[in-house]
């Protein structure tokens, strides 16, 4: 677990994202755990690393050519994001959008069942709009029911993102900022 100065570090956005969640059995946990080898998600982010590099490079010279490589950019993108490169598109339908607040180190949402302190949550996270696909273990720090009466999904989940790899932290970072540079952006113009 991430201890509380080191949750400070990073900033925390309100964001709509793609959320599946589920509560891990101690021996899927375990196996979660054990198997670490570099992911889809870590080749992906290097790749995309490199085609900003790119692009940048692009938009100086043509940028008609750059929007053009942006979008088939995103394009791919969406499509890994909603599942279909890698499982399945009847999956990508369990995948819901969802209200989160979220930083590199942790994340909160609504839930419908209330979860145990401790527990880990196998998390299927969708970044918008970059539709960056992250899936993440997560431990439990608390469960509280909303001030919201009647709807849906009356608990709060809090949970701090374990064994997180630098790859994912990154993408979690850029993304956070990003999300916030666009909230304060939309504020001014407002």
């Amino acid at each position: 677990m991430q201890s509380q100065s080191e949750r400070r570090r990073y900033f925390r956005v309100t964001d709509l994202v793609g959320l599946n969640y589920r509560v891990l059995s101690d021996g899927e946990r375990n196996l979660a755990m054990a198997s670490k080898p570099a992911s889809l998600n870590s080749l992906l982010a290097t790749m995309e690393d490199e085609i900003t590099v790119i692009l940048h490079s692009i938009k100086q010279k043509n940028a008609e050519l750059h929007r053009l490589m942006e979008l088939f950019n995103e394009k791919i993108n969406l499509a890994f994001g909603h599942g279909m490169a890698s499982h399945g598109i009847e999956n990508a339908n369990a995948m819901r959008a969802c209200q989160v607040s979220i930083s590199a180190c942790g994340i909160a949402f609504p839930a419908a069942q209330e979860t145990g302190l401790g527990k880990t949550l196998g998390l299927d996270l969708t970044l918008y709009p970059s539709n960056i696909r992250l899936q993440l273990l997560a431990t439990v720090i608390s469960c509280e029911r909303s001030d919201f009466d009647g709807v849906e999904e009356p608990y709060i989940i809090r949970a701090d993102f374990e064994s997180l790899g630098d790859n994912d932290q990154e993408l979690l970072v850029q993304h956070v900022i990003k999300r916030q540079a666009q909230q304060l952006k939309d504020q001014r113009q407002h």
